[in-house]
């Protein structure tokens, strides 16, 4: 499963707080959102922290969601196996460094994985692997994407809050048949039963992955 959390700087303006304190919100969720998660049977769960394009943003309002993503984990990283990928060279350098310590610090035991992705890109993440490999493959193959790809299996469901119903720079390369789902719910205040609605919803559609129906 793939979370886009979307709605944050929304949900402060609604309740007149800062943006640090609508990420400080969306940190308490995602912990929450994680449990659910596991009590659903969802054993990788990957969240899409920012797109290439949030690195953008005036530095402090960048500050803020990296903060609060590198929180969720420092506070949980004992529970779980962790790891991320993504456009790391947009990421400045003291936010990766503490990521890498504490995926090694993980629970690497654990039946449950959280993976981010930060400054997700569908071009950047092609222009990465094509100059990684130009002039040293005879030709691109499927399994050299998937190798190298940021999210690193097939994804069956993703879920955006917030209201937009757009994917913009969040589709995952290698899952060409996830099924999506749009929450209306700023991300902050999901309960258990927008997400529980989500999963049904996922679980019950008839995939086809190309074919024709049985």
């Amino acid at each position: 499963m793939m979370l886009l959390p979307d709605g944050m700087r929304r949900w402060s303006q609604a309740h007149g707080v800062s943006l640090d304190d609508g990420y400080t919100a969306m940190a308490d969720k995602l912990v929450e959102f994680m449990g659910w998660a596991r009590e659903g049977g969802v054993t990788t769960l990957y969240i899409t922290t920012s797109s290439a394009a949030n690195f953008s943003r005036p530095e402090s309002a960048v500050t803020t969601f990296l903060v609060a993503f590198n929180d969720v984990v420092r506070q949980c990283h004992g529970d779980f196996n962790f790891d991320f990928s993504g456009s790391l060279d947009l990421v400045p350098d003291r936010y990766l460094t503490e990521l890498e310590e504490l995926r090694d610090e993980s629970n690497k035991d654990s039946e449950f994985t959280l993976h981010y992705i930060l400054g997700m890109s569908l071009s950047r993440e092609v222009i990465g692997i094509f100059n990684k490999f130009n002039g040293k493959v005879p030709a691109m193959t499927e399994d050299i994407l998937t190798s190298n790809a940021y999210v690193p299996k097939q994804v069956d469901f993703i879920i955006r809050t917030g209201g937009a119903i757009r994917m913009s720079s969040f589709f995952p390369l290698m899952s060409p048949y996830a099924e999506l789902y749009f929450s209306p719910v700023l991300f902050p205040d999901m309960t258990r039963a927008d997400f529980d609605s989500a999963l049904k919803d996922l679980r019950g559609r008839d995939r086809r992955f190309g074919g024709y129906p049985a």
